[in-house]
């Protein structure tokens, strides 16, 4: 589930195998064969990029396990049962990370269509499926985390660009979800165009109330291009393509 954990004022959203017969894509493979076609985004003394290397990967997990608890959300640790169990899905996850120099300040992790399909679909597999089996390209954004008193929207529209340009440009994804606590869907309607596609329910990964939003993915960009251009003063999905 994606959270908001920012500093009170600094306004931004919270973000194995299964039976093949379901219609899940597993056609896509390892993701992280593709990701190295997204190249990084700059924006003043911040890199956004794909984590790649054990460091990027821990310091995002450390951040996230960080900002999560510090809500009071449950988090898993990676030697977690839970975790492990769920470790086939990992390649079909792309995880994103904002530095400042040496210092991780955001992440995000854009989850594809795969064998397991969908974290999201623990809580609302018939949403997501009944769009899969219509022939749409589903995803989902997932552990978005931003360090404490940072400057949220340009790491935001940094964060979600990468996103956008690796699911839309290498994978052809048409349907984004997200879970959200409640209290945080109305950020993501007004700012990024989500619509409710769930009531709520509640997220077991976190142990926490969620609501599982959507957009198509070309709302989506249009969304972003404006919140670029507001935070950077720069197309962001016209460098990250």
């Amino acid at each position: 589930m994606i959270i908001c954990d920012t500093q009170p004022g600094n306004e931004c959203p919270p973000a194995a195998r299964v039976h093949t017969s379901t219609g899940k894509d597993e056609s896509r493979g390892d993701a992280s064969r593709r990701v190295h076609r997204v190249p990084p985004v700059r924006a003043g003394d911040m890199r956004v990029a794909v984590a790649e290397s054990p460091e990027e990967i821990e310091a995002a997990g450390r951040l996230v396990r960080r900002r999560y608890a510090w809500r009071g959300y449950d988090v898993e640790a990676p030697d977690d049962p839970g975790a492990v169990r769920r470790c086939d899905r990992l390649g079909h996850e792309i995880t994103f990370v904002a530095a400042n120099r040496n210092t991780t300040i955001g992440t995000l992790t854009l989850g594809l269509d795969g064998p397991l399909g969908l974290r999201a679909e623990e809580s609302h597999s018939d949403i997501i499926e009944t769009m899969r089996s219509a022939g749409r390209r589903v995803c989902e954004l997932t552990r978005l985390a931003l360090a404490e008193s940072v400057d949220s929207k340009p790491v935001l529209a940094s964060l979600f660009s990468l996103a956008y340009a690796a699911g839309f440009t290498l994978h052809g994804v048409t349907d984004v979800f997200i879970e959200v606590n409640p209290r945080h869907v109305g950020f993501y309607s007004r700012v990024l165009g989500f619509v409710v596609a769930a009531g709520e329910g509640f997220c077991e990964r976190v142990r926490a109330p969620s609501v599982l939003l959507h957009i198509e993915v070309e709302a989506l960009a249009a969304r972003l291009e404006a919140l670029a251009w507001g935070a950077l003063g720069q197309p962001m999905l016209a460098q990250a393509a």
